[in-house]
């Protein structure tokens, strides 16, 4: 019975997230193209496809997904409200990394904005949609108190570069950032998640930052970046730290107070997501198999490191960790 209910499954959500992917980029690009108009500048191409493509797919991968458990599916506000959003962590991703704002001028822009004064397009934009979330945002006080939070974690992460930091260190810093980051988008639904749907919406969030630490292993070594995956000396401890992690979303979903077969969906909806960072696990194994044990990784190439999804026994793999982690 399993079986074919997975296979139902992750068909109907393969079509339903590429077909919806395609609607959403559509929207995303003309409601950016019309904030340029508005404002009188323009998004460099990296952040603008970057803010399309991170809305595109949440929507259906992540926001309908939770929603499904209510029997519907995002609406306009909700979207926009999520754009919005992506549009000003997109940003403010670009004021902390490329330092075009101190932490300061950062701070005052997010938590004393109606008497900032902007001074270019993108701090007007950013603005503007924070501005727009918060007059809209529901539980306001408990929406900035998280806000603030990721933006001391942000602050945090500079610590990574060139910084003898401990393990327990960058594990803080790797868990708080993703898990806020993705329990932020929960206020921007229409409704009252419970605890336990909190806590998966903030469990993703360190999946999904782990899962982005193992795909830009090769990127982050350029630019002395520690992370957790790239500061292992054996494969095995970081699968099983990686797994607890995924397990403990999964005890959370089940204890969702929906009946079973929503809850079903939405775990194999999620572990869609969970099973790229087994994937790329899987690569360091390779690698460590090939070389006996685990090489320095910055003596690695390029071609070793990074993970292609485009290839047929990665997309296998994929197909099959799903499927055993949904179970």
């Amino acid at each position: 019975m399993f079986f074919f209910r997975f296979i139902y499954r992750i068909i109907y959500r393969a079509f339903y997230i590429l077909i919806n992917k395609n609607k959403e980029a559509k929207y995303a690009s003309t409601y950016l193209q019309q904030l340029e108009a508005k404002f009188y500048g323009k998004f460099d191409d990296k952040t603008f496809k970057k803010i399309v493509f991170y809305y595109s797919l949440q929507v259906p991968a992540i926001y309908d997904a939770f929603l499904f458990l209510y029997d519907r599916k995002s609406n306009e506000h909700e979207k926009e409200r999520l754009l919005q959003y992506f549009i000003c962590s997109s940003i403010f991703d670009n004021f902390f990394d490329r330092e075009e704002l101190t932490d300061e001028e950062i701070y005052n822009i997010t938590f004393n904005s109606l008497t900032y004064i902007p001074k270019n397009f993108n701090e007007r934009v950013s603005l503007y949609c924070h501005l727009e979330i918060l007059n809209d945002v529901r539980n306001k006080e408990s929406y900035l108190k998280l806000l603030l939070e990721e933006y001391k974690i942000q602050v945090a992460t500079r610590k990574q570069f060139g910084v003898e930091l401990s393990y327990e260190e960058i594990e803080q810093i790797t868990l708080t950032k993703g898990g806020n980051a993705v329990l932020m988008c929960s206020y921007y639904l229409d409704i009252e998640s419970s605890n336990n749907e909190l806590k998966c919406w903030y469990i993703l969030g360190n999946t999904i930052q782990f899962t982005n630490d193992l795909f830009d292993i090769y990127k982050d070594l350029q630019k002395g970046l520690k992370t957790i995956p790239n500061s292992i000396t054996e494969v095995n401890s970081l699968k099983l730290y990686y797994l607890n992690i995924v397990n403990n979303l999964k005890e959370n979903i089940q204890l969702i107070a929906v009946e079973d077969h929503k809850k079903l969906d939405l775990k194999i909806s999620l572990m869609g997501i969970c099973a790229l960072g087994l994937v790329a696990i899987n690569n360091l194994t390779q690698l460590e198999i090939k070389y006996n044990q685990l090489p320095n990784l910055k003596s690695l190439s390029r071609k070793e490191l990074i993970i292609d999804m485009e290839k047929k026994s990665n997309i296998w793999l994929w197909l099959k960790t799903i499927y055993h982690l949904s179970k």
